[in-house]
């Protein structure tokens, strides 16, 4: 018998006063917290594992270990830095797709509608363009079930599967008489990095949304699709990063052979250099716009940039996350995405900014950062200074912009903001463009410079689009919200999803429309990168 079994518990709680009993209890857990701090490292696992044969072996009601453990390993985790995680196997299967880049479905982008799914867009070169899907077609079919009124996730489902394994789809087409069936065979879709690119004037537009493995080769590829431009502007907010190797790798594309990118330090791997590779070099003026949702791998990036004096930073205070992880997979299949080094920028500084052990939330939640530029702490222990002009930069806690530029303040009504949320812009054009062909809108409009300029709203979508939001009252911001969003949708369907970007970008980003601003002006770029 151990030597403080059940029974002693019991007796204790029978027949000890309640002073005599919180005496005893405070005793037992004195004795434990003192022999355990007595443990060994091996010894405290050892613990572990008895704990949960006695679990298994002597409690009452028949139990299943597997959910016990995997909560005692994130509430283990929890209390570590804000960013160490515990995975199950569907959370890692999903998470190594988005950090490869690709995982295996027919490519198609798509909403319900009418309870029914309904295709918003196809991807180029995908298994769903080379069969001839087209946008706005109803798939009311998947392997002979009818998936009339099934939500986005069961169809996610069903449309995904193993690469090369096919699938049967029944669409109905506007003007088709009868269902259209069609045999698609699965393939690997790349999840892209480049959310958009395209040119504004003389300015190269690329929007990263993620730092998957085969980013810079696609960053390399939207740069020279954009031609001839006078300087080039890379848009970051929001990238919360990804791969440390993809932040490396395009980093590498802007520096000069040998420059450093980062260093990391931790138990292994201890003070790792890492350097500007013999590669492709981009020498195009660059401005980079970075805000509180930039992180990670966004941040390696943006810090290499600003240390080395190879463009201008604009926007706000990036989040502050330069906590290295790895993954290691478990026997079933779960793993964990343990922190193991920080990362420096090439000047020395620290971006992660500080933490409380186990407490996540409040660690999230610190917003007052970046609100303001005067609400930026430029603490002088903290000072370090660019490789090349010498500039002051800043430690301590994310990286801080050359240039501040205030968020964008566009007040909405609730109803847009409603509708805007609920797909209804989404929904109007399915409804337009099930009556009106359009494409004759092409042909009068050959690029989208042309139809950004020049195309007028049809009163026929704004009508469709109000009996959608009924009789709620707008305000002009809402009428000129309301028509943007309406021409980038039709914009979309018309030359691709970058489209629905530039149309979106010129008449409501005030954060991009001054970044693009900084990149024609070669004299305040200049300036800025020069100065003491």
């Amino acid at each position: 018998m151990s030597k403080f079994s059940p029974l002693f518990v019991i007796y204790s709680q029978q027949f000890l006063s309640m002073k005599h009993l919180l005496f005893t209890l405070l005793s037992l857990v004195a004795f434990i917290g003192s022999a355990s701090a007595q443990l060994t490292e091996q010894q405290q696992i050892q613990k572990l594992n008895l704990a949960y044969q006695h679990i298994r072996n002597h409690y009452v009601d028949d139990i299943l270990l597997e959910p016990l453990v995997d909560e005692a390993i994130r509430a283990t985790l929890h209390e570590l830095d804000p960013h160490s995680q515990y995975l199950t196997r569907e959370e890692m299967e999903r998470f190594r797709a988005r950090l490869n880049g690709e995982f295996a479905g027919v490519g198609i982008r798509y909403i319900v509608h009418n309870d029914t799914l309904v295709v918003r867009s196809v991807l180029p070169n995908s298994p769903a363009s080379r069969v001839g899907i087209m946008p706005n077609d109803r798939i009311v079919s998947i392997n002979n079930n009818n998936v009339v009124g099934i939500d986005i996730e069961e169809a996610q489902k069903l449309l995904q599967g193993a690469a090369d394994s096919k699938l049967s789809i029944d669409i109905v087409r506007r003007k088709e008489h009868k269902p259209l069936n069609i045999s698609i065979k699965r393939d690997y879709i790349e999840s892209k990095g480049v959310s958009a690119s395209y040119r504004i004037g003389d300015v190269g537009y690329i929007a990263i949304s993620t730092f998957t493995k085969p980013l810079s080769n696609e960053v390399y590829s939207a740069y020279k699709a954009l031609g001839d431009i006078k300087s080039l502007v890379i848009d970051l907010r929001d990238n919360g990063g990804g791969s440390l190797t993809a932040g490396i790798d395009l980093s590498s594309m802007f520096l000069t052979k040998g420059d450093l990118i980062a260093s990391t330090d931790g138990k292994i791997g201890s003070n790792t250099y890492h350097k500007k590779q013999d590669r492709i070099t981009i020498t195009t003026p660059l401005v980079v716009i970075i805000n509180e949702g930039s992180a990670s791998a966004s941040e390696i990036f943006a810090g290499a940039i600003q240390d080395h004096d190879r463009g201008v930073l604009v926007g706000r205070t990036s989040f502050g996350k330069a906590l290295v992880q790895r993954i290691y997979d478990l026997k079933d299949g779960s793993g964990l995405i343990l922190t193991i080094a920080r990362a420096k920028t090439p000047s020395g500084r620290i971006i992660q900014r500080p933490y409380e052990m186990g407490k996540g939330e409040e660690y999230r939640k610190d917003e007052a950062r970046y609100m303001h530029p005067d609400s930026i702490q430029h603490d002088n222990d903290v000072t370090f200074y660019t490789l090349h002009s010498g500039r002051k930069v800043y430690g301590g806690g994310g990286i801080t912009p050359d240039i501040y530029i205030a968020p964008d303040s566009i007040t909405l009504s609730q109803a847009i903001v409603e509708a805007h949320n609920s797909a209804m812009f989404e929904h109007a054009i399915i409804d337009y463009l099930d009556t009106t062909n359009i494409d004759i809108l092409k042909r009068e409009h050959h690029t989208i410079e042309d139809f950004s300029k020049d195309y007028t709203l049809d009163n026929k979508l704004l009508n469709i689009f109000n009996r959608y939001i009924g009789e709620a009252e707008l305000t002009d911001i809402d009428n000129r919200f309301i028509a943007t969003m309406l021409k980038s949708l039709i914009a979309e369907h018309l030359y691709g999803s970058d489209a629905r970007y530039y149309i979106y970008s010129i008449d409501f980003d005030n954060t991009l429309g001054q970044a693009i601003a900084i990149a024609n002006d070669e004299e305040l770029m200049h300036q800025t990168l020069t100065a003491h």
